[in-house]
């Protein structure tokens, strides 16, 4: 499965729209500029998004953006600065 970054750049749109709401898989797919998007093909870039530190996941599976993901959205969703993961990764995992 290629990386598609226009839709990465739709997802943490989506989720920052949401203002302090977590949300599902099924919840951004209803809020996306294309919602025919398979759930399947958003987790894997929620994951993604994840890898880069721009979006965080509960127990649950809810997700929300991170600081970093805020950041890159008032960039303009340039995806390409944010590339390499966070000094901290090893140590980030599931919101409590």
């Amino acid at each position: 499965m290629k990386r598609d970054k226009a839709l990465m750049g739709d997802i943490l749109k989506t989720l920052s729209s949401f203002g302090t709401s977590y949300a599902d898989v099924e919840k951004i797919q209803s809020n996306l500029e294309t919602k025919s998007t398979p759930p399947e093909l958003i987790l894997h870039h929620l994951r993604l998004l994840h890898d880069r530190g721009l979006v965080a996941v509960d127990i649950h599976q809810f997700w929300r953006i991170t600081d970093q993901g805020y950041d890159v959205l008032e960039t303009g969703n340039n995806l390409s600065g944010a590339s390499q993961p966070v000094e901290n990764t090893k140590a980030r995992g599931f919101d409590s």
